[in-house]
């Protein structure tokens, strides 16, 4: 019976494993299409727009810029600098900010705003102090 068994659970294991996969044959070369990706996928979740910002000594680039539609927005950090910065959004519900990035990291910064004007800045030290500072306007 144990026997019998094994042999069962062996042809089941045999079944379910797929087929073809990690084949690498001589002269196949794979084929992908591009396929649209519609709205990016956030953890709050659909971002509505997404906001590509570098951050350096002392600027933020775009310093200001417009988002056509509120909601979650995507802001896309990217220290373009020498030194540490972050990224920090005003929202109406408080401060949303960053982790700090080294030099050449980036990090997306997720926010969910409404109508409105709001302040983007860099929170590091005296960075706010010496122009990176800006805004960001959605649905304006």
């Amino acid at each position: 019976m144990r026997a019998r068994l094994g042999v069962m659970l062996a042809t089941a294991a045999l079944a379910l494993a797929p087929a073809g996969c990690g084949e690498n044959r001589p002269g196949a070369a794979a084929r992908t299409s591009p396929v649209p990706v519609g709205q990016p996928r956030t953890a709050i979740g659909r971002a509505v727009a997404v906001v590509d910002v570098s951050l350096a000594e002392y600027r933020l680039a775009p310093a200001r810029t417009r988002v056509a539609r509120a909601g979650v927005i995507a802001f896309v950090a990217t220290n373009d600098g020498q030194l540490r910065h972050a990224m920090q959004v005003d929202g109406p519900t408080g401060e949303r900010r960053s982790v700090a990035l080294r030099p050449g990291e980036r990090t997306t910064l997720e926010v969910r705003l409404p109508r409105g004007t709001y302040k983007w800045l860099c929170p590091i030290g005296d960075h706010e102090q010496r122009g990176m500072t800006g805004r960001v306007r959605v649905a304006e």
